[in-house]
């Protein structure tokens, strides 16, 4: 089945092992020539090869090191809050109230610069390694070129995307800014970490301006919202609807790049209500309000493979003035098709040939 749905530049790398031979730290012409030896074509991939077939063994210390990465700095969206509802609870002093609100605040706002190093940083041989992550693309791009990566699905926590950040610039020459809540970029620890990888705040004027300037941009397009379809039986997101990043593309003739980041739904999981309440808070706050747990019930996410996979780039006009409703809803349906085609075509090669692509 590979065989016939994939063309013959469509080709796979373990992330692991592109770390492991140091081409992330390689220049551009050396790091090719180490990637088209490691990459494969993706016509020889069998079912399961770039998923739940390939699970990465770890020793102890690495795994301890990505354990602590993931529950300090990543887990730091869930136990900060629920330190300060225990600092508000418990703590009376009104001394102890001005130096938290001071530190709080110091963290919360002052600027953190973008670390470019941080994209090659050793840590991530041990975060790949944790999730077997794995990238996958029907054709190559051009690590000159101007793109808008949209993402889906989020799931509770959109790790997976973050991944890419480092992933791209290590096995495509390519660096891009990821997009996110202005929430997640005010929270200690993890704001800290996404401003040292060049996150930027999710608002189409600083999204268009980093695209004015060349860099390529990362969306994952569902949002809160999407974080409360993550216990479906199939894969779900929600698209139908947002044409904002149509609307950029148009304005500023980028290609979109329809992208798919299999296991993000199954890192953490989380129960909601029924009933929309917790679902409505979060849009209202714009962060997910809601129990979640990953393994031995801590914020911790669970060691499941990430593949990241992209299609071949859907190229769009550069638009004078503002584009039409109709050319708008074009390229939008042209997108969801795209997504659904990639994901039918990668499903059986990561390990879920029963499951079904929904667009809402």
């Amino acid at each position: 089945m590979a065989k016939a749905n994939f063309p013959p530049s469509a080709r796979y790398v373990n992330m692991t092992q592109v770390y492991a031979t140091g081409a992330h730290n390689m220049p551009d012409e050396d790091r090719l020539k180490v990637m088209n030896g490691l990459s494969k074509p993706l016509t020889e991939a069998k079912p399961g090869d770039l998923g739940f077939g390939d699970v990465e063994s770890m020793t102890f210390c690495e795994e301890f090191v990505a354990i602590m990465f993931l529950l300090i700095i990543v887990g730091s969206m869930l136990w900060i809050p629920i330190a300060v509802l225990g600092f508000a609870l418990y703590v009376r002093s009104a001394m102890a109230w001005v130096v938290m609100l001071i530190v709080f605040f110091t963290l919360s706002l002052h600027p953190v610069p973008r670390i470019h190093d941080m994209v090659h940083s050793p840590l991530n041989h041990f975060i790949f390694k944790y999730f077997s992550l794995k990238m996958a693309s029907d054709a190559p791009l051009d690590s000159a070129g101007r793109y808008i990566f949209v993402a889906p699905p989020h799931g509770v926590l959109p790790m997976g995307n973050l991944m890419t950040v480092h992933a791209m610039k290590a096995c495509g020459g390519l660096e891009f800014r990821g997009l996110t809540t202005d929430v997640a970029l005010r929270l200690p620890l993890f704001r800290h970490y996404l401003g040292a990888i060049g996150t930027i705040a999710a608002t189409r004027h600083v999204a268009k301006q980093y695209l004015d300037k060349g860099w390529s941009i990362g969306i994952s397009s569902g949002g809160v919202a999407e974080i409360f379809e993550v216990n479906n039986k199939d894969e779900v997101v929600l698209m139908k609807e947002r044409k904002g990043f149509v609307k950029l593309a148009l304005r500023t003739g980028t290609p979109l790049v329809a992208c798919y980041i299999f296991g993000n739904t199954k890192l953490l999981s989380a129960w909601y209500d029924d009933g929309g309440v917790l679902e409505g808070l979060s849009r209202y706050l714009k962060c997910g309000v809601l129990p979640l747990w990953g393994r031995f019930g801590l914020p911790l996410m669970h060691r499941h493979p990430v593949l990241g996979a992209m299609a071949k780039p859907i190229v769009v006009p550069k638009v004078e003035g503002e584009p039409t409703q109709e050319m708008i809803d074009e390229y939008h349906s042209l997108f969801c098709q795209t997504l659904v085609d990639l994901f039918d075509r990668y499903k059986t090669l990561y390990g879920w040939p029963d499951k079904k692509l929904l667009i809402k």
